[in-house]
C-alpha cells in the first residue's frame, strides 16, 4: 500500500472511530454547565474516585463507587438509571472516561464526563 493511500486509511478510521464513539451520546460537560444542569435536579452524579479521595470532598449529591472497585459494573447497574442523564466524574478525567465507555456498552443513553473532573470543578 502506498504511503499517501495508508494515511488516507488511517484517517479515516480514525475520524469514522471518533465518530461512532460520539455517535453513542458520550460529551464532556464543564464546570458552568454541570452547574446549570445541577438547577434542573435531573440527572444523577457518579464519583468514580477513591473512598479516599471521595472522603476529601465531593460534588454535593455524588453517588460514590470506585471505579477500581472489582464489583464497579454490578453497582453502577444496580444504584443507577441507564435512562437518565448520568454525569461522570473522577478527579482529573481518565478514569471517568473509562467508567464513561464501560456504561454505554451497558445501555446508558446520555452520558456526560465531567471535563477537568473535580479538581476543576472545585477551583
Amino acid at each position: 500500500m502506498k504511503p499517501s493511500y495508508m494515511i488516507t486509511f488511517l484517517l479515516a478510521l480514525s475520524i469514522s472511530c471518533n465518530a461512532f464513539y460520539s455517535q453513542k451520546n458520550l460529551i464532556s460537560i464543564d464546570k458552568k454547565s454541570l452547574i446549570d444542569l445541577m438547577a434542573t435536579n435531573t440527572f444523577q452524579l457518579l464519583d468514580v474516585r477513591t473512598e479516599k479521595e471521595f472522603k476529601q470532598g465531593a460534588i454535593e449529591g455524588a453517588i460514590h463507587i470506585d471505579y477500581w472497585d472489582p464489583n464497579f459494573e454490578q453497582k453502577v447497574i444496580s444504584a443507577l438509571n441507564k435512562r437518565i442523564t448520568t454525569v461522570v466524574y473522577c478527579a482529573a478525567g481518565g478514569r471517568s472516561e473509562m467508567a464513561c465507555k464501560l456504561l454505554l456498552k451497558k445501555g446508558f443513553k446520555l452520558l456526560y464526563d465531567l471535563k477537568g473532573g473535580y479538581e476543576e470543578f472545585a477551583n
